[in-house]
């Protein structure tokens, strides 16, 4: 039970870090989306089958998301957006005189 809720902090701490790849972030959300939307593979109408679907994308979909969390968590910069050198020169910020 710890370690999911630990997973949960995990995921809205990735989910709200800016220096995160927004394409990282959205593979997040597509089990969520699935889930809220009503078109599905299977409908939901149909008992038991509708839900099943739904659980199948989570089931799917949790070892390529734990993947990113993994690596999230030991600072792979895979993750992370492209960052500037902090001890490069930005041109733009000078003018000649």
């Amino acid at each position: 039970m710890s370690k999911s809720l630990a997973n949960i902090v995990n995921i809205i701490r990735l989910l709200k870090d800016s220096d995160v790849k927004l394409s990282k972030k959205a593979l997040f959300l597509v089990p969520v989306a699935y889930l809220i939307f009503p078109f599905d593979l299977v409908g939901d109408f149909f008992p038991l089958l509708g839900q099943l679907d739904d659980i199948a994308v989570f089931i799917l979909m949790w070892p390529f998301l734990r993947n990113i969390l993994n690596k999230y968590q030991s600072g792979d910069p895979e993750v992370e957006k492209t960052k500037k050198d902090p001890e490069a020169i930005d041109i733009d910020d000078y003018t000649v005189e």
